[in-house]
């Protein structure tokens, strides 16, 4: 909570969008972790709808929570030169190469990689990579964008989503209104924007919305039966999944290999977000 009460506080840097260089920063951490925390996999199991096997078996996702900590504290960093509230995540990319050992320490490393002009701001890439037994075992890139406000004149001009119908039907869930708390208690992000309405209004959302890494992580978990050792999976986060939601899952394989899918509004009408399976 210490960490969301300074990102509150932090401002963008004077002139940081109007500058003609973009900013040019080496930062990154690199930490032990003891041991991973039984009960934090089994809540995140949890609230990802992530079903406990007898195999042992972790969420691709899960280790981003530690990765999250580490992105944290990079953006909190006096040298890094934008506000924290008001950052969009854009996307995020998992590779699994190892099973973890829980029984093992860690170590986690986490730096600030290219950023570049984007049409409503500017973007940047956090990468994290998880060493176990001195072998890399998990990374991840990060996505996200530091929006500038004076871009916005107007509504967006975004173009409507048009529904593929060559995607075939995978589930239908509820999302309740609880489920950015619940998320946010484990994960530890706890941005407003996720916790309530009230929270959520504060910052110009009609409602509260839920955190992209969830609405990542619950779709994964629709293909637990399929995934081994070895694995990736790629998301580009569209539209907010205002709640409470209904939404449906679908897929479209295009290899034994790889699988296309995408979260959209029951009606078909939005896209939450897109991603991309390797297997």
């Amino acid at each position: 909570m210490l960490d969301f009460l300074r990102a509150g506080l932090k401002r963008n840097h004077p002139l940081v969008f109007d500058s003609a260089l973009l900013p040019r920063l080496d930062l990154n951490i690199r930490q032990k972790i003891n041991e991973v925390d039984g009960a934090k996999i089994k809540a995140y199991h949890n609230v990802v709808q992530w079903q406990e096997t007898q195999h042992d078996d972790i969420h691709p996702c899960f280790l981003h929570l530690y990765a999250f900590k580490q992105h944290m504290q990079l953006m909190l960093n006096e040298q890094f030169p934008f506000a924290l509230l008001g950052i969009v995540h854009l996307s995020n990319q998992i590779e699994v190469l190892m099973p973890l050992d829980r029984s093992s320490e860690l170590e986690l490393e986490s730096k600030l990689v290219s950023f570049e002009r984007h049409v409503k701001g500017i973007s940047f890439k956090i990468e994290s990579t998880f060493y176990q037994h001195q072998q890399v075992i998990w990374q991840s890139v990060s996505e996200l964008l530091a929006v500038n406000k004076s871009c916005f004149t107007g509504k967006s001009q975004s173009s409507p989503y048009q529904f593929d119908t060559n995607l075939d039907f995978m589930s239908q869930w509820h999302c309740d209104t609880g489920i950015g708390r619940r998320y946010g208690k484990v994960s530890g992000d706890l941005n407003p924007i996720h916790l309530s309405q009230t929270s959520a209004k504060l910052f110009g959302f009609k409602s509260a919305i839920a955190h992209g890494m969830w609405s990542k992580a619950r779709s994964v978990s629709e293909f637990q039966q399929q995934i081994s050792d070895r694995f990736f999976v790629k998301v580009n986060f569209l539209k907010p999944l205002f709640l409470p939601s209904d939404v449906i899952l679908w897929r479209a394989s295009n290899s034994a290999s790889e699988t296309q899918f995408v979260l959209t509004s029951e009606d078909k009408q939005i896209c939450h977000c897109k991603g991309q399976i390797r297997l």
